[in-house]
């Protein structure tokens, strides 16, 4: 069930009843949280106007001079690891769990209840057993599901036709051009923010839904640079069905099917690759880096120095004394234990055979 931690809380009235109203509401069970959603929303209202007013002067036009690096690959392919070793760099700014949860208020209350919102934190990140702290980098997508209606959270929050919303906001299919233009404003507004939170660092964000969005993100930011880390393709649709297991039963506020979860996460793999693909061919070499989670997970301060290297990035020193730090804090974690039927490796062989055979990955041993 739902608790007053949920994501929602953190939109603004007119995101949250347009969600409800484009994406087919809530269930009767879960009305006493979205009357919890609206009434934190209606609560911030003085805030969310006040940050408007204070934060107007922020450029929200397509920021040609800014270069951000954007991590993706699919869920569950190893884009957090990758985030957490290269945050360990001064150089990033981040987006903070503060600001992941007021994103409205990321400069003014989300500030202001810093203390004790930092108490609150969840211990993990419940999908896995990956640490939250207050300085944990956050991907953008739960931010700007608070902000419009272009998110893959919605899809959590209303699986009762999660295909279609999946597809609707990922892909953008059937997505109409004023709800693109509003998801194009609310990124620059959101990262206008976060990078004077940030101190005007260069903006690091990891989102797998991006894979799909890298035409789009071009035209707000046309020097943007891409890493996409994949994994083997076995392991990741096994995690990938867990993750949606253990999130779904927290966020969702409607009632769902679970083979129509399945069923999109088998149609859609081949889907955001070939579109991520399509969308970097022309990309100079310096601009796009592929990386194999296997070599990430086996030698990182080789890999993200690497990275560095080719993004003509600095403080590499410092880098490797903070990722040396960070890997021995995480040197007890222990990945979740996956279970391979043989019914879901054929099917991955059956729908994802092609890039099986292009990274050369076979059944893992365990």
């Amino acid at each position: 069930m739902p608790d007053l931690k949920h994501p929602l809380m953190g939109a603004n009235i007119a995101t949250l009843f347009a969600s409800m109203r484009t994406y087919g509401g809530v269930d009767r069970k879960y009305w006493p949280y979205a009357a919890c959603f609206a009434g934190a929303a209606v609560a911030r209202l003085p805030f969310t106007l006040l940050e408007r007013i204070s934060a107007a002067n922020l450029k929200q036009e397509e920021d040609e001079g800014c270069r951000p690096i954007f991590i993706v690959g699919h869920w569950r392919s190893g884009t957090t690891h990758l985030h957490n070793l290269l945050a360990c760099s001064p150089e990033f700014g981040i987006i903070t769990p503060l600001a992941s949860g007021l994103p409205w208020e990321l400069l003014t209350l989300a500030r202001w209840l810093q203390p004790l919102l930092t108490r609150s934190l969840p211990e993990n990140r419940g999908v896995d057993n990956v640490a939250v702290t207050i300085d944990s980098p956050q991907e953008d997508e739960i931010p700007l599901a608070s902000m419009q209606l272009l998110s893959v959270f919605h899809a959590l929050y209303y699986p009762g036709n999660f295909r279609r919303i999946f597809e609707k906001t990922v892909f953008f299919e059937g997505a109409t051009e004023t709800e693109v233009a509003h998801w194009r404003q609310s990124m620059l507004y959101f990262f206008g923010k976060v990078r004077k939170h940030q101190n005007g660092k260069v903006p690091l964000i990891k989102n797998p839904a991006h894979t799909a969005r890298v035409r789009h993100l071009l035209k707000i930011w046309p020097r943007a640079r891409f890493i996409h880390i994949y994994r083997n393709p076995y392991t990741v649709y096994q995690s990938t069905l867990h993750y949606y297991r253990k999130l779904l039963p927290e966020l969702s506020l409607q009632t769902f099917a679970w083979q129509d979860i399945q069923e999109t996460v088998l149609h859609c793999y081949p889907r955001l690759l070939d579109r991520f693909y399509s969308d970097v061919e022309g990309l100079p070499a310096d601009r796009v880096i592929e990386i194999r989670f296997e070599d990430l997970e086996e030698n990182p301060l080789d890999a993200i120095e690497e990275i560095m290297h080719i993004f003509q990035l600095g403080s590499r020193h410092e880098t490797r004394k903070n990722i040396t730090a960070y890997l021995e804090r995480i040197k007890d974690y222990r990945k979740n234990k996956l279970h391979y039927s043989a019914q879901n490796l054929g099917l991955v062989r059956t729908h994802w055979g092609a890039y099986l055979r292009r990274w050369n990955y076979q059944i893992p041993t365990w």
